[in-house]
């Protein structure tokens, strides 16, 4: 059975392995320093796990201030040869916006808006994010690599909070 929980530092060699997979990392020391410099800076890391094998990784962090209400979706992989790939993937993203959820309400705000980078030849990934009410804002030509776009999504969570007043509200 698939359970998520809080990913430790006890976790980065099966964190990077994941991730290694979808991100464009030299080696596995780079990834490692990667995962530990996030973790240093306070990203919120979460696993999919079954028995002992790590499946799939989600991170995230606070953009901003608590009062913006506005969380950047960070890394988000899952085993690609997993059998319950897209079962993962969805338990590791209702997480990550649940975990936003909570962290934004024990500050005393509220989760406003929810943005994340997707690579322009991941198509899996743009299906599921547009499928769960995310919204392409802009593509960004080359951005990261020379001829590689990627594409900004963003996820309104409330429309109008008094906490931003004298914010526009989206429509």
């Amino acid at each position: 059975m698939v359970s998520i929980r809080k990913a430790t530092l006890h976790d980065a060699e099966s964190v990077i392995e994941v991730l290694s997979r979808y991100y464009n990392f030299e080696n596995k020391d780079e990834a490692l320093q990667i995962f530990h410099r996030e973790y240093s800076l306070h990203y919120h890391f979460r696993v999919a796990v079954e028995g002992d094998e790590i499946l799939g990784v989600v991170s995230w962090r606070m953009h901003g201030l608590p009062k913006h209400g506005i969380a950047k979706l960070k890394r988000i992989a899952v085993l690609p040869d997993s059998e319950q790939r897209s079962m993962v993937l969805e338990m590791l993203y209702d997480a990550a916006l649940a975990d936003m959820d909570y962290f934004y309400r024990d500050q005393g705000y509220a989760l406003r808006k929810v943005y994340m980078m997707v690579p322009g030849n991941n198509q899996f990934l743009h299906a599921f994010v547009r499928d769960h009410g995310m919204h392409c804002e802009a593509r960004l030509h080359s951005h990261y690599y020379e001829g590689r776009d990627e594409y900004m999504y963003s996820l309104f969570m409330i429309q109008h909070s008094p906490m931003l007043s004298g914010v526009p509200s989206v429509a």
